[in-house]
């Protein structure tokens, strides 16, 4: 065993490979910090050129694209509320109001640390417990997918700001949203009223960049004498933009709770980051002595959502290499990689290839380290975007909003919807609506519908199947919890303002 350890970092930590590593990183960072680009397109591009490289090369690059990208799109969402991907939404909530105090830069090395804390935890995961995690993930099937989306959605809830009733709705809204397109059972086009721009169903990357970019504009707009989020050079080493022992007292809970629920997640195929990072995130401000600081400022908040997101990173290799399934998008892109250079996942992999096992371990735990390493180095560089006016910013956000969306879908149809979904988002902020449960019913909804549908197929139409599965019935049974303590807390709360003493 020590040899084979010895051999694999033997391998990695070479001048080639460990440039791949870094450029990958590099690479991913960019992608995900820049709204309407995604880290499966990234990974899908850089797919060829990998071909020619060793495994272990290429595949380096690969993951380096996939968890730089993962981390890289909540710089954007921390410095000018932008989620740079789906997951980074959540962040967005309390790490863009830290921007607007003038904290930016502790935003961003608490979701760089985060990050870290928890791919960390995620590589160790996949090392010892890749079989034993995998035979978790064979347990869930569509009720438990099913309870784990319907958990997500009552979390809505908690990321309400106070309002249940408002938030439920705006969840309803992403649900119903989500529903335009393709049946994803039956294939039959479906709410497309005759407009073959409908038959995929409403661009996400539309939806996300209309209601966080274009609606911010929109608002910002009657502000003309808005002061700029920094006003001069923003030097990391003054004391609002480094990290106290408070901030880590109350983020390292939050982290030690999302690590382990985001390792988990990441090993249910088709689930994914993005539903990790809102799940975390509305268990901590359920969790929390003081809920009402999340969405202002909470720097547990930015914790929970990035320690959540980035946890999945390693884990999704979980089921690829035991079981030979992918665990999202980007590890069914990889398997090509892997595939192309004779390798087949699954159990004989770890009998048959073990010398390439244990450098593709070595190689994640490498990955991250060099990960901190860029991050920390390119952190004076990201936090110095603060510095740009709100007259210049705005302006910018709406024209790179528009021919973002135009340069990655290609249609004009989908640059016509992000600018729909801005004037709603506009809306809903003028009128108290949340913007996050919009956008969680949106990712949700495939995910709810399918598991509900393929559920009632399996059980020929009984109920009981939710019951009966005790994973299924824990999760449903959180669900109810959940939605019990918000409405608890919000009759609480509403009773405490009538007696005066809000």
């Amino acid at each position: 065993m020590l040899d084979l350890a010895l051999g694999a970092f033997a391998e990695v930590l070479t001048p080639a490979t460990l440039g791949l590593i870094a450029l990958g990183l590099v690479i991913g960072i960019v992608i995900g910090a820049i709204p309407g680009l995604n880290v499966p397109l990234a990974v899908a591009i850089a797919l060829p050129i990998t071909f020619k490289l060793s495994p272990i090369g290429g595949l380096a690059m690969l993951v380096g694209i996939y968890k730089g990208g993962t981390y890289g799109g909540s710089i954007s969402a921390v410095l000018i509320n932008v989620p740079g991907t789906p997951a980074a939404a959540a962040t967005a909530l309390d790490g863009a109001p830290l921007t607007r105090q003038g904290k930016a830069g502790k935003a961003l090395r608490m979701s760089l640390y985060a990050s870290i804390i928890a791919e960390a935890v995620s590589d160790v995961a996949l090392i010892l417990f890749a079989v034993p995690i995998a035979l978790i993930a064979l347990k869930i099937g569509p009720p438990e997918t099913f309870a784990v989306g319907l958990l997500a959605l009552a979390l809505i809830g908690v990321l309400s700001e106070g309002n249940m009733l408002k938030g439920l709705m705006a969840g309803a809204l992403g649900l119903f949203l989500s529903t335009f397109g393709v049946d994803p059972l039956t294939g039959d086009f479906r709410l497309t009223f005759g407009f073959h721009a409908l038959s995929g169903g409403w661009s996400f990357i539309a939806l996300v960049i209309g209601v966080f970019a274009a609606a911010e504009a929109l608002v910002q707009v009657e502000r003309p004498r808005a002061v700029p989020v920094a006003t001069g050079a923003v030097r990391l080493s003054e004391p609002q933009h480094r990290l106290t022992r408070e901030d880590w007292r109350r983020a390292l809970p939050a982290i030690a709770r999302s690590t382990p629920i985001g390792v988990l997640i990441g090993a249910v195929p088709g689930i994914g980051a993005a539903v990790s990072a809102y799940l975390n995130y509305g268990i901590s401000r359920t969790l929390s002595k003081e809920p009402e600081r999340f969405g202002q400022g909470a720097i547990e908040g930015v914790a929970a959502a990035e320690s959540g997101n980035n946890a999945v990173t390693s884990s999704t290799f979980v089921p690829l290499l035991t079981l030979g399934v992918p665990g999202d998008v980007i590890t069914a892109i990889m398997l090509g990689a892997f595939l192309v250079h004779g390798l087949v996942p699954g159990p004989a992999l770890f009998e048959k290839e073990s010398a390439f096992v244990a450098a593709f371990f070595a190689m994640m735990i490498v990955t991250t380290l060099v990960h901190l390493v860029i991050g920390r180095l390119g952190l004076p560089l990201f936090v110095q975007t603060t510095r740009i006016s709100n007259k210049l910013l705005f302006p910018a956000i709406m024209i790179l909003s528009v021919t973002g969306v135009f340069v990655t879908t290609n249609s004009y149809f989908d640059v016509f919807t992000m600018l729909g979904f801005g004037a709603l988002g506009y809306v809903m902020l003028k009128t108290g609506f949340p913007i996050a449960p919009l956008l969680i019913g949106f990712i949700l909804g495939p995910l709810i519908e399918v598991g509900l549908r393929q559920s009632m197929i399996m059980s020929r139409g009984s109920l009981d199947i939710f019951v009966t599965r005790p994973i299924a019935a824990a999760f449903l049974a959180l669900a109810v919890a959940v939605v019990a303590v918000v409405a608890w807390r919000e009759r609480r709360g509403g009773e405490v303002g009538i007696g005066g003493k809000t």
